[in-house]
Order: C-alpha cells, then structure tokens, then sequence
C-alpha cells in the first residue's frame, strides 16, 4: 500500500545520520515490502515528507522509530488512491495490487 509520511525532526544531524546511511534510505537492506519512493526535506530540516510503499502504516511507524529513534516524530498515513495524483505502479512483490 502507498503511505505518506510528515516527519517533524527534532534533531536534524540525526536525520542526516539516517538519511545518509544504508540501514534505511539507502535501500538494499529494507525488509521485504518496503520501499520508500521519494523523500524531500525543508531547507532548514525542520520537516520532511516521504512518499513509500509498505505491507501498513504500523509496520512503517515501527521501520521510522527504530531507525530515527527520538531524532524525528514520524506522522504515517495511508493514501487514498481517489484523492491521489500520481501514484506510481507497486514496486514491492508484498503490494496489493
């Protein structure tokens, strides 16, 4: 399922640690179902936006927190393909179709 999530950082170098590592934006070693799609940060890293695809909003929430600990709050929600604009094709082989 696609999920948008509005991350408020707190802490902006552990956003970059994060951010700049493999253990989450840099792909490869995402658990199965997971890929993040797009991700754009605030010039002054006060926020972030992400765009991913993942099996739920809570499975996501539990990835965000795990990876950011108390650096960033993460506010995950569920897209609605009817209010969307352009949502691209599943790229997980877990993504209901």
């Amino acid at each position: 399922m696609h999920l948008g999530v509005i991350h408020e950082i707190r802490d902006p170098a552990g956003w970059d640690r994060v951010m700049g590592s493999k253990e989450l934006y840099g792909h490869p070693d995402l658990p199965p179902g997971f890929a993040i799609l797009a991700s754009i940060t605030q010039d002054d890293a006060a926020r972030g936006v992400c765009f991913w695809e993942a099996p739920s909003a809570a499975e996501l929430q539990s990835l965000l927190e795990g990876a950011f600990g108390d650096a960033v709050v993460h506010d995950v929600f569920v897209a609605d393909p009817a209010r969307s604009v352009n949502l691209p094709a599943p790229q997980t082989a877990t993504a209901p179709a």
